[in-house]
């Protein structure tokens, strides 16, 4: 389950559609759709019948907090798993497009940690793609667990390399 704001970002984003553009289908003012987006406030019944007619989900699937799913959540293997750590770790860059995706937003995400374990880690997405939609983005395709273990594997391997510099 996803909060109502991220929710309504991802929905929104999936749709092709700015904060202006839905403003403007819904008639509900840009700040406000900014500021439930952001989770600040209550959203009436009305409110979320309006958002979900605009967006052409249910309304239950916004209340309910469930994102859009292109296609079924990966489930990461122990393989991709550790290829993903070290490659983070170690700032490699993956073959495998999605790997190297998923190892791309992790090293951005994780940042702080890697420099802190003396780990660079592979070039990050550049500026303008705020930690915030990277964390809905990898929370959309993969479960709280599998990216919690990677977070930890990567923290020990980014240890162990900077260890054997």
């Amino acid at each position: 389950m996803i909060p109502f704001g991220p929710c309504l970002t991802l929905w929104r984003k999936e749709r092709g559609l700015s904060q202006m553009a839905l403003a403007q289908k819904t008639g509900i003012p840009q700040p406000n759709l900014s500021g439930m987006e952001r989770g600040e406030g209550e959203v009436s019944l009305r409110t979320l019948r309006v958002l979900a007619l605009a967006l052409n989900i249910t309304p239950g699937t916004l209340a309910d907090g469930i994102g859009p799913e292109k296609e079924k959540p990966l489930v990461l293997t122990r393989d991709r798993l550790e290829r993903v750590a070290e490659a983070v770790a170690q700032g490699k860059t993956l073959k495998d497009p999605v790997e190297n995706q998923l190892a791309r937003q992790t090293a951005a995400l994780m940042k702080g940690r890697l420099r802190a374990a003396g780990a660079k880690g592979p070039k990050p997405f550049k500026a303008g793609k705020p930690v915030q939609d990277l964390w809905r983005a990898l929370s959309a395709t993969y479960r709280p667990e599998e990216i919690q273990s990677l977070a930890q594997r990567v923290s020990e391997k980014a240890a162990a390399w900077a260890g054997e510099k």
